[in-house]
């Protein structure tokens, strides 16, 4: 009876576990559109990347119990789809297999040299970034310095590094630097520790290097997003290694059902932090449901994250802004609210993103799209760039979707294999911005800037 006991418990487990797969979705009409896009309502349906043109890929993770009928309402409109992943949960495992193998026999010894031992080739903790930020503090005074820059909801440190040749102390210009707003985008923090790496290491070998910390204050911030990264890791459930959001307190919604039906009500936890900005805030490419992966917040800088990024630019001007993402190979610079929405120093900013793009290519072969980011994906506000372009007195401000490119089927789930060749090329791309940043007149990053112009 005990066993048949256990059999049966086992059985429901199995039943009650969802699996999800990813599927490329390609809208040819502008009817197919509409309908991707009523699909955003449906908190069911995570989309990789959200329905924008037609013509362009959908990439959309649907949990078994919805793909059947989807399916159907798919081929009914004769919109063509494809499976990218058959099995979400079983690609996590597998990756994280691959992780401990690979940590085991320590194959990956060259990506730890310098006098600090940490391996850039692999996907750390936040406790492994903590405690990378302090050896650094203390093997390299002269150029280091550490500090939280706010606390989360779940009260962990937004950890930022500063670097730059604190024996010189005359004026200097500033970069800005952040990954992991997005939790589920891993290679983001992994990009940012490599150019603190490259910053600290390079010093002595490379001139150029030498000069970026000794003329510009580095502000690097790898994980903005620390209770979101954590809980990510913290499963290989598809919905929590793809979470994207923070880990705000959970917000209810009811909603009436009938007449003789009782109103349903609905908790969901987390904000979008990249749609939490005071730039448009609210107005599109955002929800006010808190069920959505989209969600923007009760108001702008509603959350501590957001509000970190703010009161630290307002008390530390910045000359650059970089913030990284994931996925599809794009740079962008403001303003992405609307469509053909630029500021007025529009030249500059997207011939130097030209010529980062370029020097980004020219490692390995990859390419990326630039433009803004409504002119490129879709029309969104309340990002973090926008702000800091149109509010933050910023001159250069550019967000980067690193690895993959739309095509490929990861996605999110980027192997380990790609953070160094992902981290390399970006760092070409950086090196650019630092070295227009170093043209940069001081002070003149708000004069700089130069308000914004809809181009028809």
């Amino acid at each position: 009876m005990r066993g048949l006991l256990l059999c049966l418990a086992s059985l429901a487990t199995a039943v009650l576990a969802k699996r999800f797969a990813v599927y490329r979705i390609i809208p040819q009409t502008t009817d197919s559109l509409q309908f991707l896009e009523g699909l955003k309502k449906d908190t069911g349906i995570d989309f990789w990347k959200e329905p924008r043109a037609v013509g362009q890929e959908v990439h959309a993770m649907i949990p078994d119990p919805k793909a059947g009928p989807l399916l159907d309402q798919l081929r009914l409109r004769n919109i063509t789809y494809s499976m990218m992943i058959e099995d979400v949960e079983k690609v996590i495992k597998n990756q994280k297999l691959a992780r401990l193998k690979l940590k085991s026999e320590r194959r990956q010894k060259d990506f730890r040299d310098g006098k600090v031992d940490f391996n850039l080739a692999e996907y750390h903790s936040f406790a492994d970034v903590i405690n990378y930020f302090n050896a650094l503090a203390i093997t390299y005074p002269q150029f280091v310095s550490v500090q939280p820059i706010g606390l989360t909801h779940e009260g962990r440190q937004i950890p930022m590094i500063k670097i730059t040749n604190k024996r010189l102390t005359f004026p200097k210009r500033s970069i800005w630097i952040d990954g992991g707003i997005h939790a589920r985008e891993w290679i983001s923090p992994s990009t940012v520790l490599y150019f603190i790496h490259q910053l600290i290491n390079g010093y002595d070998q490379d001139p150029i290097i030498r000069r970026y910390v000794d003329n510009i204050e580095w502000h690097l911030i790898p994980l903005l997003n620390p209770d979101g990264y954590e809980y990510s890791r913290s499963s290989t459930d598809p919905e929590i290694r793809l979470w994207r959001k923070n880990k705000s307190p959970a917000k209810c919604t009811t909603t009436a059902q009938g007449l003789f039906q009782p109103p349903q009500t609905t908790c969901c936890q987390g904000v979008d932090l990249n749609r939490n900005f005071d730039w448009f805030f609210g107005q599109v490419g955002s929800s006010t449901d808190p069920c959505s992966e989209i969600y923007n917040g009760a108001f702008a800088f509603s959350e501590p994250e957001t509000r970190a990024v703010r009161d630290y630019v307002s008390q530390h001007p910045m000359t650059s802004f970089v913030t990284l993402h994931s996925y599809s190979q794009i740079l962008m610079y403001p303003f992405g609210h609307q469509v053909r929405t630029y500021s007025n120093d529009l030249d500059d900013l997207r011939n130097t993103a030209l010529s980062a793009a370029n020097a980004l290519q020219r490692l390995y072969g990859t390419t990326y799209k630039v433009g803004t980011g409504a002119d490129t994906l879709y029309p969104a506000s309340g990002g973090s760039e926008d702000w800091a372009k149109g509010k933050g007195g910023v001159k250069y401000s550019y967000l980067f979707e690193l690895r993959p490119e739309e095509q490929v089927w990861d996605g999110f789930l980027l192997p380990e294999n790609q953070i160094m060749p992902t981290a390399r090329e970006t760092w070409e791309a950086i090196k650019v911005i630092a070295t227009h940043t170093l043209a940069v007149p001081l002070g003149a990053g708000a004069a700089a800037s130069g308000g914004f112009h809809h181009s028809r």
